[in-house]
């Protein structure tokens, strides 16, 4: 559905580019914002993620990321090289762009090319730059801040010594007060 969402935006009669470039990155937020929140709430739960869980998770929501951001700038041509827009900018040239911005490399050969570029630039540069510090925090607060106290071990009982007297007959003596002399 994520890959949807610039096409979908054709469907709803908005009457400006910048209708659908804001609609189109408040959707990017939100679903971000809710995947995000997602992850705490599994977190506070009694298991939470494990770190190989975290590491393929943390990688797929980087790829998924920079892929949404890659068909917005694929459909909204709003980049290209310094002073003009690329007309029709081909998918790949959207992905390298998309993750130039994301991991903010930001290498000069394409570039933002009107205001609406520089506000969906603004939006993955901000989602890119705090992705890692975030799902880090999220993977890592169940060491940070422990939900439950360490059980403390407990006290061996002394359990009263099972003992034969000289006529066979089966007694119980408390370890403690016994003496074996």
């Amino acid at each position: 559905m994520m890959f949807c969402w610039p096409w979908l935006l054709q469907l709803f009669a908005f009457t400006h580019v910048n209708e659908r470039l804001i609609f189109f990155i408040v959707a990017i937020y939100a679903n971000y914002f809710y995947f995000i929140f997602s992850i705490a709430k599994g977190q506070r739960l009694s298991e939470g993620v494990t770190p190989e869980h975290a590491v393929w998770l943390f990688v797929l929501s980087n790829i998924i990321l920079a892929m949404v951001f890659a068909v917005g700038w694929h459909h909204f041509a709003l980049f290209g090289p310094p002073l003009h827009c690329l007309k029709e900018p081909t998918l790949l040239q959207a992905i390298y762009f998309s993750a130039e911005v994301f991991s903010t490399v930001g290498f000069g050969d394409l570039l933002p090319c009107s205001d609406q570029g520089q506000m969906l630039f603004i939006a993955e540069s901000l989602i890119g730059t705090t992705h890692f510090g975030v799902f880090m925090t999220l993977i890592f607060s169940r060491v940070i801040f422990p939900q439950s106290k360490p059980k403390t071990p407990r006290k061996a009982k002394i359990e009263p010594k099972t003992e034969l007297n000289d006529d066979h007959a089966v007694s119980k003596t408390d370890n403690s007060t016994s003496s074996n002399l």
